[in-house]
């Protein structure tokens, strides 16, 4: 079932959750009292994860949807407000008003979502969720991350790929409080980081043209901030590109097969799973809000015991026939290892083997991760 998003504007760690650095005002629509709770849930992850001195207001409707969609989010937005770190892209109303400790946008919500009623919920938190049903926390945390900028402008109309021209009438007439802004063909400030696998700047191109259109369908769009490399050991995140464009899916998302269910950084991912939680938004997330312009609460924090549990090593390094991975990881706790390429390419796939030839790879930089029950920790090696 996929999950439908959209902006509309103008490492494993813990949260200390006595250190509040945000506040949510939600107005509920339609929403039942359970329903409310596993919401509030949510918000209290985000609220706790950001820094703003200036609330962020949501008005939620719990309302029928075009069936197969789990919710639609609009974040209302600001362009070249005073203080915008970078000119010409637009910021969500949440993340510029956090910038400026200003309201920019008085008399407005921030954040417009509409959430399926007709979906099997399980409106608990505990993170068990039954057999056929969708976790409503897991949803909202992410529905959220995208209220927070999460985003992209990104739009393809038959062959035609676009930067800054959605209209109100491309997502099912779903209407919102705040008043539709002129996008101007400008993009966001998540698209500021969007780059091909030759490293070329999306926005750089003709915009709009059918060379976008292109970039936009070929699985080859990464996200090249310097907080969310790091998260993702010096390698560009993968974006989710497929060759077929589907608007509130593709661009705005983590490629699913390079974060699927059971990595720590599934969460902004496209598509939603049935008897699945996570309620942790994941490093790479994190790493890409850091890039955008959010403040981290500084509570969060590396958790020190993992981290330990998770250390590993590639011997000889470099090499240019045999590598072998030493770890303290329990084989057992490991789901995959895999080695990837500069471009964050998977090449090789090493299964649960601590050993791997690689005498057909080329000279160059390279990255194995070790994805476990618990974290996805990487390291580089050379191939000589």
């Amino acid at each position: 079932m996929k999950k439908h998003y959209l902006l509309i504007i103008a490492l494993c760690y813990t949260i200390n959750i006595s250190s509040q650095t945000a506040t949510f005002n939600i107005t509920y629509v339609g929403f039942t009292a359970q329903a409310q709770t596993a919401y509030q849930f949510a918000a209290d992850i985000w609220a706790n994860t950001v820094v703003s001195t200036v609330p962020i207001k949501v008005t939620a409707h719990f309302t029928a949807l075009v069936p197969g969609t789990l919710a639609i989010t609009f974040p209302n937005g600001r362009k070249n407000f005073a203080g915008a770190p970078i000119a010409d892209k637009w910021y969500a109303t949440s993340l510029a008003n956090s910038l400026t400790s200003t309201v920019l946008n008085p008399g407005e919500e921030d954040v417009e979502m509409y959430v399926n009623s007709n979906i099997n919920w399980y409106f608990g938190t505990s993170g068990t969720v039954p057999a056929g049903q969708y976790d409503l926390a897991t949803i909202i945390l992410h529905e959220l991350c995208h209220g927070l900028g999460f985003l992209s402008l990104a739009k393809d109309s038959t062959g035609i790929g676009s930067f800054g021209m959605l209209r109100n009438a491309d997502f099912y007439n779903l209407v919102t409080a705040f008043p539709w802004p002129n996008l101007d063909t400008l993009p966001s400030v998540f698209d500021n980081f969007l780059v091909s696998n030759l490293n070329q700047k999306l926005d750089s191109f003709p915009n709009p043209s059918t060379t976008l259109a292109t970039k936009f369908t070929n699985n080859n769009v990464f996200f090249n901030g310097a907080n969310a490399m790091a998260a993702n050991g010096g390698v560009n995140p993968r974006i989710y590109a497929p060759g077929t464009f589907t608007l509130g899916s593709s661009i705005t998302h983590l490629n699913e097969s390079t974060y699927p269910a059971g990595n720590p950084n599934e969460l902004m991912t496209p598509n939603g799973n049935p008897a699945y939680s996570l309620h942790n938004p994941g490093p790479i997330c994190i790493g890409i809000l850091k890039d955008i312009g959010w403040n981290i609460n500084p509570s969060l924090k590396i958790n020190e015991e993992n981290k330990e549990i998770n250390k590993f090593s590639i011997y000889p390094n470099p090499s240019n026939n045999q590598i072998y991975i030493s770890t303290t990881i329990a084989k057992e706790k490991i789901k995959s290892i895999e080695v990837k390429n500069m471009l964050g390419e998977t090449i090789l796939n090493m299964d649960k083997k601590l050993n791997a030839d690689i005498t057909s790879l080329e000279r160059g930089i390279y990255f194995i991760t070790i994805i476990s029950n618990e974290c996805s920790v990487t390291e580089k090696f050379i191939k000589d």
